[in-house]
């Protein structure tokens, strides 16, 4: 007699999900920058004659069509692989032409256009980080990371780790299953993993998955815990200090002790000139200092070895500058402060690294005493 159940049909995340959004943020980043930089070193070309303009977003529609065909035909894992990056260059070729979209003069340099494609490349990495968070899998999904890594047995790409990764975790859904269909599926694929009759894949060093662990392990290694406090707090007391000067500049603007015409810092600083839009520069520079305020604090916290507090506010001060600040800075110095905004990115991302190895950890065993 069959066993007859409803459908379960609530979304499982994909093994390796958070690489392959990491590899679509980092192609659509790149595609951006890199199509600014070609476009304004070329004089900004057209491909093209007469009526016809071949714009870039068209090789955009192109590109995310690829991403979409390759996982629709193709079931291997390389094929997700390359539809993230596809995906990711697409959208970015195509995003990159927002300010043609909204304007009624199809005004590629539109000023709030850089701002927009900040605001979704920010999204798209907030979408990152909730990917990227752990949490225990249930059984189901546990096998559903089984059941695509099997996949791999078919192309004689299961190295012994990942065998050993599969033993361990149809284990657990043996021991901690309560799906009677599951756990005898689980046995079953248990027997197999275990057997001589299992392709195991040589060791290669060249893979792209090889190279990745080995970076990975070489900037464990590295930034040890002292020299990646030290990072934190050169890092953070850099952004704090120049922020604190322009705040501090600009309160001798405001009491008329000093002039615009003594600063030309301020004159040079973005595409806009302070004289042109004081009111934006003036909102900028507040909230850059009183970001820079919260960041230098962060520095001095961890230079006295009080990491938590310094952890917290390293946090709300580089979430608020990228989040917030950065919208306006897009705004006004357009895409010029991509590698300012890029500093502070790997700057929050040292941060969160130093509290996962480091903070929790302590916290878990102080929890377990």
């Amino acid at each position: 007699m069959n066993l007859q159940a409803r459908p379960n049909r609530k979304p499982v995340k994909r093994e390796k999900a958070e690489q392959y959004v990491l590899l679509s943020l980092i192609s659509f980043a790149a595609t951006i920058l890199l199509t600014r930089l070609f476009l304004e070193l070329t004089g900004y070309p057209q491909i093209g004659g007469g009526e016809l303009h071949i714009a870039h977003v068209l090789w955009g529609g192109l590109f995310l069509f690829v991403a979409v065909f390759i996982v629709l035909v193709y079931a291997n894992q390389w094929a997700v692989f390359l539809s993230a990056i596809a995906g990711g260059i697409g959208f970015g070729l195509f995003i990159d032409e927002i300010g043609k979209f909204i304007t009624q003069s199809n005004d590629y340099f539109y000023r709030p256009a850089a701002p927009i494609v900040y605001a979704i490349f920010i999204v798209t990495t907030m979408i990152y980080m909730r990917v990227r968070s752990t949490r225990r899998a249930s059984t189901r999904d546990e096998l559903y990371r089984i059941l695509q890594n099997l996949t791999e047995t078919l192309d004689n790409d299961l190295d012994e780790i990942e065998r050993s990764s599969l033993q361990s975790g149809l284990e657990r859904v043996v021991q901690e299953g309560d799906d009677p269909g599951q756990i005898e599926l689980a046995r079953s694929l248990l027997q197999f993993a275990r057997s001589d009759k299992i392709p195991i894949a040589l060791q290669r060093t060249s893979s792209l998955k090889n190279r990745l662990d080995r970076i990975n392990t070489f900037l464990e290694s590295f930034f040890t815990r002292t020299r990646l406090r030290w990072a934190l707090i050169l890092g953070l007391g850099f952004i704090g200090v120049v922020s604190v000067i322009d705040l501090y500049n600009l309160g001798m603007i405001s009491i008329k002790v000093i002039t615009q015409a003594e600063l030309p810092y301020f004159l040079i600083k973005g595409e806009t000139p302070f004289a042109q839009n004081p009111n934006w520069f003036t909102v900028r520079l507040a909230v850059q200092g009183i970001v820079g305020f919260v960041s230098l604090l962060a520095a001095i916290f961890y230079l006295v070895r009080k990491e938590v507090q310094g952890t917290t506010l390293a946090i709300l001060g580089l979430s608020t500058a990228l989040i917030f600040v950065n919208i306006i800075v897009f705004y006004l110095d357009q895409f010029s402060t991509s590698i300012e905004a890029l500093y502070e990115l790997l700057l929050l991302l040292g941060v969160l690294a130093y509290r996962r190895r480091f903070l929790l950890i302590r916290q878990d065993e102080t929890s377990i005493t």
